[in-house]
């Protein structure tokens, strides 16, 4: 095969396209990145590091307007956002010039353009009037997703998930259309600076993947902070009225200043299935367990796969990916399955919630016989030393195994939590085993152990066994 310029070419910058790309290098093949927009892709530019930024400043701000009851005194405070958004905007390009940098040191070759498959080892790259076909042994599909869109007239204000993040100011009123991790922390941003929120969901609640009991604590949390949420409720269209914005449901009409749509998004998947890649019936690819497509020299990752996923699950599947071009080019077989990997999911509210495993809906509709427990925050003497003693642990363990199989938190920093209960869930410990891992005490770690230590009858701090109920 040395007819091949490049071992790999990647298109998309993105999470999972510039790792797939980093880890080729590592391997020592030879790489090329097409991205024809900026490099980060929509999570590091458009998606989750400027809403984290926009949160983060929030946060402070609502500590900020509390502080007096942790004995500091801060007269006439007040926000700005447009230096918020600054902030927001300068994070961006310094991550946007270390990836740059980064990319750089690994030898990965760049290249700016709209990449598209040419066949099952060319690349059409097209930019600036210009065409180029780069052929190499392998392709990684990195193109990601769109946020979807709902019907509206074309002179409502309604803008997308990612339009929202960079408003020139902010609205009196909105309704947020979706339920899901990005509507919620929309909602919650909005609200925190002083917007009059609605929240709209379709589904009977919010956070549907999520664990039910979190995602109810979730939401009467975000009730008593002031969002109205509407849970069961479908929007059916958007209209435009007196400068105003209506916004029609099933059970009724709102007037606001600015919609957000945050529906969901859908794989960019135009034209593949014009090059033989099997498609699932949502639009993504369709890939086997090592991010194979149905062309064999051909591996998709990302949201291309999901429609909608998470940059840390892009990344995962990157490396997988990655690992089986290698062994493809080298003759190596494949083993029939890779490690399995546990994905978190978190949502970057006050209080955040995070859900990793199964969630207790799910084990039952598996048929496995659980033991769950709970550990209320206001048990915790580093949740009580901080003042956030809102939420809980749920721990979930298979009754005959003991092995730990979910763990869901509700409360501040829940999603800086993410890598233990990710280890104690991805590598199926027992329960047993998880509650020997000794945590820094006072921490929020040691949430984790208290509700493992409910769950074989031993609670240390509280005084009974949670198993029902919410503490």
């Amino acid at each position: 095969m040395s007819e091949f310029r490049w071992d790999v070419v990647v298109i998309g910058g993105g999470p999972a396209g510039y790792t797939a790309a980093i880890r080729a290098r590592q391997r020592g093949l030879n790489v090329l990145l097409v991205e024809k927009d900026e490099l980060g892709g929509t999570c590091l530019n458009r998606g989750c590091i400027p809403s984290k930024a926009l949160i983060h400043c929030a946060k402070i701000w609502q500590t900020v307007k509390s502080a007096q009851k942790f004995g500091v005194i801060a007269p006439e405070v007040r926000f700005d956002w447009s230096e918020m958004q600054k902030w927001a905007n300068r994070v961006v390009s310094t991550l946007r010039r270390g990836l740059q940098s980064l990319l750089k040191h690994h030898g990965v070759a760049v290249e700016k353009g709209e990449g598209k498959l040419h066949g099952a080892n060319e690349v059409l790259v097209s930019s600036g009037g210009g065409e180029k076909v780069h052929a190499a042994k392998a392709i990684v599909l990195a193109t990601g997703s769109s946020p979807m869109q709902i019907p509206c007239d074309p002179n409502a204000s309604v803008l997308t998930e990612e339009q929202a993040l960079f408003l020139p100011s902010l609205p009196e009123s909105v309704v947020v259309i979706g339920g899901g991790p990005s509507g919620v922390e929309l909602a919650w941003l909005f609200n925190a600076l002083g917007v009059k929120v609605i929240l709209v969901e379709m589904l009977p609640r919010i956070l549907p993947i999520m664990d039910v009991e979190v995602a109810e604590g979730l939401k009467q949390s975000l009730e008593k902070q002031g969002i109205v949420v509407r849970t069961g409720t479908k929007v059916n269209f958007v209209s435009a009225r007196q400068g105003k914005t209506s916004v029609h449901t099933e059970a009724g009409e709102v007037e606001v200043d600015l919609v957000v749509c945050a529906i969901g998004r859908k794989a960019n998947s135009n034209g593949l299935g014009e090059v033989g890649i099997n498609l699932n019936p949502n639009g993504s690819v369709a890939v086997n367990e090592w991010q194979q497509t149905s062309v064999q020299t051909i591996f998709a990752v990302g949201d291309l796969v999901h429609g909608s996923g998470t940059a840390h699950g892009g990344m995962m599947e990157a490396e997988r990916a990655v690992e089986a071009i290698a062994r493809q080019i080298s003759g190596k077989p494949l083993p029939t399955f890779p490690k399995n990997s546990v994905i978190p999911v978190c949502t970057y509210t006050e209080p955040q919630a995070l859900s990793v495993g199964l969630t207790e809906q799910e084990a039952k509709e598996k048929g496995l016989d659980v033991k769950i427990a709970r550990f209320p925050w206001r048990a915790s003497g580093a949740a009580m030393a901080s003042g956030a003693t809102e939420g809980f642990v749920k721990a979930i363990a298979d009754a005959k195994t003991k092995h730990v199989l979910g763990l869901h938190i509700l409360g501040a920093d829940a999603v800086n939590l993410n890598g233990e209960a990710s280890l104690i869930v991805g590598n199926k410990m027992t329960v047993e085993q998880a509650v020997d891992i000794i945590r820094q005490h006072p921490s929020l770690s040691e949430g984790i152990k208290e509700a493992l230590w409910a769950l074989v009858g031993l609670p240390l701090h509280i005084t009974r066994r949670p198993n029902r109920g919410r503490e």
